[in-house]
């Protein structure tokens, strides 16, 4: 029935249309149209055929036989996909090593060099379709990836991406200057090779759902001379597309990006300065962000990617992501491969949370300044978890009218978790009381999520939609 045009889903149905909130449909039944892969209805089941479902949302009878009904079981729930909002395709090369340097040793001693070889297209060939589908594996239906500075490649990642089925953004890095010899470009090289990326990705996709979108990728601000930020600038607004790049990630590259730029009153007004700093915007890590620079952020409308792994890993320091909250900057997460070592968003929920926990801790600890807001002393919770890797993911990459929930009209990205797989790091409900017991079957539903946040993993993934589309199974 995986040709009919039209799917309906039986069963738990999970999601957070706004942060902290769980919304549970333990005996839901939600519909989709292939043919648009676009949710047509949601509801509680109410006896109705999946046939009669599909026809009341639709507004027409609709034939049995163009309905495939999929139930889950009661181990198994739907979700929206998970979203990664900053993260490294080339860097799965050297995945888990180097994490006892601080960034800047980092980068000169192994992401610069294994970058280079990226040179070579065939490698890309072999490379990218397995880190993709690792990516996929995990849950995560859309990614913001950074390729390297070589066209061909990453025009390899852009196409690799879209053979998959997964949704993403691709962006060919710029960064010519304050670089290795052996993995730098020209100015006049980095500006031209980037439009032809664009247009190149543009026009391979020009279906109405593009699943692949190219992004304005200036890798970082010591890295890209004033003629590249500029011209980086003016293509972002030229095509109106999103830009990405790491911003206030540890102290020795605040002061690098300071040095490069000694006129500016910051590092964000850097790019600020050049058009890169908007709602289009996406910056990574964010740790040292000054209030200025906050203030800024805030009123550019740009958006924060929290990598708690990799902040962690390199040593780089703690985002108070609850803070950017409370000052309406958008927030999701990253994983930051390979300054992170996993492409899972479970984990980013997880290290977003002991991240959060911690932070609160060394106030606490520190007698210094507390927080004003009691919002900042308020653990992050595994729903707000959930909401950043989804709907909040949506937000930060600027699609949260169309990604994120399990609403109507929006596009079906979702996956299906199983909590009874072999060998499962999640115990079963029986071997866990306080979810056998708990006090109504929505409170029930709460405390499994909170499992799923906590110890889940990639086994746990049992299906992968993107655009109404099955792009894995297990």
């Amino acid at each position: 029935m995986a040709s009919a045009q039209y799917a309906v889903f039986l069963g738990c149905i999970v999601d957070t249309p706004v942060m902290g909130q769980l919304r549970v449909r333990a005996n839901g039944a939600l519909g989709v149209d292939r043919s648009t892969g676009r949710i047509i209805g949601v509801a509680e089941q109410s006896g109705l055929s999946s046939a009669e479902l599909i026809s009341v949302w639709v507004g027409q009878t609709v034939d049995s036989e163009a309905v495939e009904s999929i139930s889950l079981t009661t181990d198994q729930f739907l979700m929206p996909g998970l979203i990664d909002t900053h993260t490294h395709a080339p860097q799965f090369a050297f995945l888990g090593i180097g994490h006892d340097l601080p960034l800047m040793d980092w980068l000169n001693k192994y992401t610069f060099k294994h970058e280079s070889e990226f040179k070579d297209a065939d490698l890309a060939r072999r490379f990218y379709k397995d880190v993709i589908a690792r990516v996929v594996r995990n849950g995560v239906t859309f990614a913001a990836y950074y390729g390297t500075i070589h066209l061909e490649s990453n025009r390899v990642l852009a196409q690799t991406i879209r053979q998959i089925g997964q949704r993403a953004y691709v962006g060919k890095v710029c960064m010519d200057t304050n670089s290795p010899a052996y993995y730098s470009e020209s100015t006049e090289d980095s500006l031209r090779d980037t439009e032809e990326f664009i247009r190149q990705v543009i026009g391979d996709d020009e279906t109405q759902q593009r699943l692949v979108t190219p992004i304005i990728t200036p890798r970082f601000v010591p890295t890209c001379s004033h003629e590249c930020l500029e011209g980086l600038g003016a293509l972002a607004e030229k095509y109106q597309l999103p830009v990405q790049s790491h911003l206030c990630e540890n102290p020795s590259e605040i002061e690098f990006a300071k040095s490069c730029f000694p006129d500016s009153p910051s590092y964000a007004h850097i790019y600020h300065k050049y058009g890169l700093l908007n709602s289009r915007t996406i910056m990574a890590h964010c740790v040292h962000l000054s209030d200025s620079e906050i203030a800024l952020m805030r009123e550019s409308k740009a958006s924060v990617s929290h990598c708690p792994n990799s902040n962690f890993s390199l040593g780089s320091g703690i985002a108070d992501i609850r803070r950017f909250i409370d000052e309406g900057i958008p927030v999701g997460l990253g994983t930051d491969v390979g300054g992170g070592y996993t492409p899972s968003i479970l984990d980013a929920m997880r290290m977003a949370a002991a991240a959060n926990r911690a932070l609160i801790a060394f106030r606490r600890d520190s007698g210094g300044d507390q927080p004003t807001s009691s919002s900042k002393e308020k653990p992050l919770e595994a729903a707000e978890a959930l909401f950043l890797a989804t709907q909040g993911g949506a937000r930060v990459m600027g699609m949260d009218d169309q990604l994120g929930s399990l609403d109507t009209n929006k596009l079906f990205d979702a996956i299906v978790v199983d909590m009874n797989v072999l060998n499962s790091p999640v115990p079963s409900v029986d071997a866990t009381p306080a979810v056998r017991d708990a006090d109504s079957p929505d409170e029930a539903w709460r405390l499994r999520l909170e499992q799923f946040v906590f110890l889940a993993d990639d086994r746990n993934i049992s299906r992968v939609y993107v655009g109404g589309k099955l792009i894995h199974s297990v």
